[in-house]
């Protein structure tokens, strides 16, 4: 089995903020074979801070460009104190059975994240803190998670499971997988799911405050609260869920729409 490892590090950069810092490091370019040319890539990128964007092409091999935000850094010398600008970060690219993995240590800058993959890819993104995920022109199964950034998606053929905490969700699809459940999750944003006009699907919608609106009619379910137990040796879990039900198109995949604060918004896609 063929292993292909790229460690990316930029050492500490000390310069006088006499002149103006620049904004970001020069892109570090990676390219990187894959073990099976051709094949399903499965793409893991998971940073603390980055602006993470995906772009599905004809290709068969990944492509990676890689920049740190500088920020600024003091020290104390004898002679006083010094501004420094620094763009410090470490990055590891690994490939394994066209399983691809992308992995930054912590440091205080963003880093950004541009790839160029295969159209076939499953993919699971994550970050936290001031990032930003966009995906385009995927075939596959994505996975995103952005605790306070936004998240977009586009010509997407597939499958979606996408979460924020405080942004908003925007995913439209030129073709949906009815094979998988999907789920759209936001507590303070809006989210957008674009749909093929011939879509099935049966909406389950949580939303406490904001508008629903949709370019489908809908027919709306009898529903009424699930309730689940889990016992375990520590006690009794017991949960219980309402959600409003509304099938497009006579229904079909389950698509799980939940914000506390944020409009939903359903639209039929132009693709």
């Amino acid at each position: 089995m063929k292993t292909n490892l790229i460690r990316t590090s930029l050492a500490l950069l000390l310069a006088s903020l006499t002149t103006m810092a620049i904004a970001q490091t020069a892109p570090q370019v990676i390219d990187i074979p894959l073990s099976r040319p051709g094949d399903t890539v499965n793409l893991e990128i998971s940073i603390l801070s980055a602006k993470i964007e995906v772009i599905g092409e004809d290709r068969e091999d990944a492509y990676f460009e890689i920049t740190a935000v500088e920020g600024t850094r003091k020290i104390v010398t004898p002679s006083g104190t010094k501004s420094l600008k620094t763009g410090a970060y470490s990055v590891q690219i690994e490939e394994n059975d066209n399983h691809i993995e992308v992995d930054a240590d912590w440091r205080a800058n963003k880093v950004n994240v541009l790839a160029r993959v295969p159209r076939n890819t499953n993919m699971e993104l994550s970050t936290v803190n001031d990032g930003v995920i966009v995906v385009n022109n995927i075939n596959g199964k994505l996975l995103l998670n952005n605790v306070n950034g936004p998240i977009t998606a586009t010509n997407i053929n597939g499958s979606v499971i996408a979460e924020s905490v405080n942004e908003d969700i925007s995913v439209d699809f030129t073709g949906v997988n009815t094979d998988a459940a999907m789920a759209f999750s936001s507590v303070n944003g809006d989210l957008h799911l674009g749909l093929p006009a011939n879509t099935g699907a049966e909406l389950h919608i949580d939303s406490a405050e904001g508008e629903i609106i949709s370019d489908f009619e809908v027919e709306v379910m009898p529903s009424k609260p699930v309730m689940s137990r889990e016992d375990s040796r520590h006690g009794v879990e017991v949960s219980v869920e309402s959600v409003i039900i509304a099938n497009v198109n006579g229904g079909g995949t389950v698509i799980k729409l939940k914000t506390l604060n944020g409009n939903i918004n359903i639209t039929k896609s132009t693709k």
